[in-house]
């Protein structure tokens, strides 16, 4: 934890044009010790960047002028030590992508938590002062997001494409059937310096096992029954390009070594051929299986998971980020009403929350195919309740090795029920309710990090009476501050 000394030489820039941001930040800063400078538009900002040593700066996207993302692209090429954060209200996969490829140290969406900030602030502080060499990378085209979603998983998500869309870096993609592991690689192939040049993918589970070597490396005339002309392969197509690899986990042990040959030479000879074909591609790599459990299987080489791995992104499946779920819902609308000329929809609140509760074991591939299906069949402009299918009622089934809570509280009770029945006491209820409050009300306060406003609202209760059950609970807030 820095000194108060220490903390009193950091000068941190704020660049908003809204006066309440700039006030509580301002606020939020000095009383953490640092020292703010505050600026509506990018030419003060400038101006305090001059005059000052300025350590930190909190820049927000929408700006008078200029805009905070070529702001922050421009200031960090005559300032390159300086670490920025950008702040925006609209949480795009574009911004997001974007300010992490400006340079930006993160970035944080409004509303956002002072906590965070503050925990924002201390971690960029920490890094020791740096002095890169500044790339040109093209910004993507706005508006072409391929991902959408605002839980914490997405932004972080978006983050990681910003950071490794810079770079060369092979990449792989680990995550379910249907969580969208091509978008992501279409994401980081067109967020990079290798944008204009083509995306080359290849299912790897789609195609038989004898044709896949020929798609890859392509073959000359003649070089096996049936190959009547030369053909170019996937790894010559994608040269200077991206070539993602999709299900790689089912591509043949005896074509491993050999794809790992081209990763290490950049060379390859076609099929029947002897001329030497150098490549100059990014590979991305995506499965669905767990690599490792195959490596120990035999099924999947180990220097070649380390010579994909380099960069490991995981997708999280939809039903552990359900707040994503009414943001794609309304992208698939929008799309499905542009790509099926059926006339915009809408669902109803309880229909949209039946979407939201379901567990969806497809992914994002069920959501929009379930979405698409109910604009078709659906003659009005609103999708209801009755509108949707009986799967979508029923309760996920539980894998074999797990417990539903109803089934662990049964079993836990099992032994305070028999008691108070053999001793014929007047108080279970009140003895056992605090047991099931506290560590729920616990858990989702610290989850919340202590916002009891957000946490009363998800118990579906009102606050007063959460104050009321944390008092009476003897809940302790660690943090120290109360919402």
């Amino acid at each position: 934890m820095e000194t108060e000394q220490h903390k009193e030489s950091f000068h941190i820039l704020v660049l908003d044009d809204e006066h309440s941001i700039r006030w509580v930040l301002e606020r939020t800063l000095a009383q953490a010790g640092y020292t703010p400078h505050l600026a509506a538009d990018a030419p003060e900002a400038r101006q305090l960047l001059r005059k000052y040593s300025i350590r930190l700066a909190l820049v927000d996207i929408n700006l008078p002028g200029m805009d905070g993302l070529s702001f922050t692209r421009e200031i960090l090429k005559e300032y390159p030590s300086l670490l920025t954060i950008v702040m925006t209200g609209q949480s795009t996969m574009y911004n997001t992508v974007e300010a992490m490829k400006a340079g930006a140290f993160d970035y944080v969406a409004k509303p956002f938590n002072i906590d965070e900030i503050e925990e924002l602030v201390k971690r960029a502080l920490r890094v020791p002062l740096r002095n890169p060499e500044t790339k040109r990378i093209k910004s993507g085209k706005k508006g072409d997001d391929l991902l959408t979603g605002q839980s914490k998983v997405m932004r972080d998500l978006f983050k990681a494409i910003g950071r490794v869309a810079a770079t060369d870096l092979t990449v792989l993609i680990q995550g379910e059937s249907g969580t969208g592991k091509e978008l992501i690689a279409r994401s980081i192939h067109r967020h990079s310096l290798r944008a204009e040049q083509p995306f080359v993918a290849i299912n790897c589970a789609a195609i038989p096992s004898e044709l896949i070597e020929s798609e890859l490396f392509g073959h000359e005339k003649g070089a096996f029954t049936g190959a009547t002309e030369r053909k170019r392969g996937k790894l010559e197509l994608a040269s200077r390009g991206t070539l993602f690899l999709d299900e790689i986990g089912d591509m043949p042990m005896r074509l491993q070594s050999k794809l790992l040959r081209v990763l290490q030479e950049k060379q390859f000879e076609r099929l029947g051929g002897h001329e030497l074909i150098t490549t100059d591609m990014r590979v991305i790599a995506a499965t669905h299986q767990n690599l490792e459990k195959l490596i120990n299987n035999s099924q999947f080489r180990t220097d070649l998971y380390y010579r994909l791995n380099v960069f490991p992104v995981n997708i999280a499946p939809l039903r552990e980020r359900r707040e994503d779920i009414p943001v794609l819902v309304e992208h698939f609308l929008r799309k499905g009403s542009n790509e099926m000329a059926v006339g915009r929809k809408t669902f109803e609140p309880e229909a949209l929350n039946v979407l939201a509760r379901f567990s969806w074991p497809g992914n994002i591939r069920e959501l929009e195919n379930t979405v698409k299906s109910l604009m078709i069949t659906n003659v009005t402009g609103t999708i209801t309740l009755d509108s949707l299918p009986n799967n979508l009622f029923k309760r996920r089934p539980l894998a074999d090795s797990e417990e539903s809570l109803e089934e662990v509280a049964s079993r836990k009770l099992e032994s305070l029920v028999r008691d108070a029945v053999e001793f014929d006491t007047d108080s279970l209820m009140a003895d056992v309710l605090p047991q099931l409050e506290r560590p729920l009300l616990r858990l989702l306060l610290e989850q919340t990090k202590w916002n009891q406003q957000r946490a009363a609202r998800i118990l579906g209760i009102n606050r007063n009476t959460l104050r009321k059950k944390i008092e009476t609970l003897g809940l302790k807030n660690q943090r120290g501050i109360e919402k």
